[in-house]
């Protein structure tokens, strides 16, 4: 097997975390290895709705979950489809997503999040400055629209919750909404404002502007797929498709690949990979343009702007194997949706984009120190925030590497706390 010689340190992984942790470590004078294939396309971050909100503190696994389930469980719901050949691979996962979908938990998971929430779009504004796409980053809010007067009264806690963290937000009445946002042509009875939100306008775009800074950094690029992780006389041996690196560290930042590669060093995590899928429109001629993302919470869809009068719709959560079929019921579901919502014109992909966002069940990454191997660091399952937190995350990571005190406090996000289950998935 060739080698590529030796390193400070190896990320694993160039997805909006791998990068930015990446990033951050050179920053600190480190020799640094960017293990990934380079499958742009492949990436979560790639596919993201771009959306970065202080407000973003709140799991899937809400304590609304319960009255949802019988319709989750008929596949009835369009915001979640369950394969039901995939369940059995994810018994752990769901044992503990239900459980943490409680109002207790729910609310001890929002407060360990927003330190790291709060940081976010700061962390985007330094990242996009240096590498020039600060143009693309805009501070516009981000609504979550309610079809009718019960389901917005069914998310009161919700809104208790980011009121009891000072998250800010409007509640807007029909005619509210619709002067904010003309394009939309839906009469949706209630929506809510989150102010402290921007938004990632072609978020795949960003990724490959992270790509230059780092390589204009001095970081060297693999592109290549890591196969093994192995402890080797207090260093570390890092084998890929095409050789091996040696370095003193490793950050594990895969997205939900990171979950099978460190399985080989014995750690079984209750993760899971949430399939998603999006499709851009173009919007009609004479249609106002959208200005910010608008969450559809009864069609559990996003529509976001990404700039020239296209918009991303994207689909809800999908439960299947990572490597499965693609399976296109959600997004066509939520497109006929769009078509209700905006004046939309034909779709503008030959087919819908899929990727796999690495989620765990009490909603909060897995960002610390292994707890059996030394120089090992984890830093994944940002589930729904990967691009919002990646940023941020690099910045916690490099601090960790380098024997510093985060900014941020990451005992919440501990890997030991998801180690208790007996399959990984």
């Amino acid at each position: 097997m060739a080698t590529d010689g030796t390193a400070d340190i190896v990320v694993v992984g160039g997805g909006m975390v791998g990068l930015a942790s990446a990033i951050a470590l050179k920053d600190r004078g480190l020799d640094v290895v960017l293990c990934d294939p380079g499958e742009a396309r492949a990436r979560t971050s790639y596919g993201n709705a771009g959306v970065v909100s202080r407000g973003s503190i709140l799991p899937m696994s809400s304590p609304a979950l319960w009255g949802k389930l019988p319709a989750y469980l008929r596949n009835a719901d369009c915001g979640l489809r369950l394969h039901y050949a995939h369940l059995p691979r994810i018994i752990p996962y769901t044992a503990h997503f239900l459980a943490a979908a409680r109002a207790s938990r729910w609310r001890r998971a929002a407060a360990a999040l927003l330190p790291l929430t709060t940081a976010a779009y700061p962390a985007h504004e330094r990242l996009a400055a240096r590498a020039g796409t600060g143009d693309r980053l805009q501070r516009t809010g981000w609504i979550k629209a309610y079809r009718t007067e019960a389901a917005f009264a069914a998310a009161a806690l919700e809104r208790e919750i980011l009121a009891s963290h000072g998250v800010a937000f409007e509640i807007l009445d029909t005619a509210a909404l619709r002067a904010l946002e003309p394009a939309l042509v839906r009469p949706y009875a209630r929506g809510m404002l989150l102010t402290e939100t921007g938004s990632v306008r072609e978020p795949g775009r960003l990724i490959e502007a992270c790509e230059a800074l780092f390589d204009a950094l001095g970081g060297r690029r693999l592109r290549s797929h890591v196969a093994r992780l192995a402890p080797e006389a207090g260093e570390w041996r890092i084998d890929h498709d095409s050789g091996t690196v040696q370095a003193r560290q490793v950050v594990l930042a895969a997205g939900a690949a990171s979950g099978a590669i460190a399985r080989s060093l014995g750690y079984r995590f209750a993760v899971a990979a949430e399939r998603g899928y999006h499709r851009h429109y173009a919007l009609h001629p004479d249609s106002p343009p959208l200005t910010r993302p608008v969450l559809d919470t009864g069609a559990g869809s996003i529509l976001s702007p990404m700039g020239d009068h296209r918009v991303r719709v994207l689909s809800g959560v999908e439960l299947n194997a990572r490597r499965a079929a693609p399976d296109h019921t959600q997004i066509e579901a939520a497109s006929r949706e769009a078509a209700g919502t905006l004046r939309l014109g034909g779709p503008l992909d030959n087919a819908p984009w899929l990727g796999s966002r690495p989620s765990t069940p009490d909603g909060m990454p897995v960002i610390g120190r292994a707890p059996r191997h030394t120089g090992l660091l984890f830093a994944f399952g940002h589930g729904h925030i990967g691009l919002s937190t990646g940023p941020i995350t690099g910045e916690i990571v490099a601090d960790l590497a380098t024997g510093r005190t985060p900014a941020v406090p990451v005992a919440a996000f501990a890997p030991e706390r998801l180690l208790r289950w007996p399959r990984l998935l």
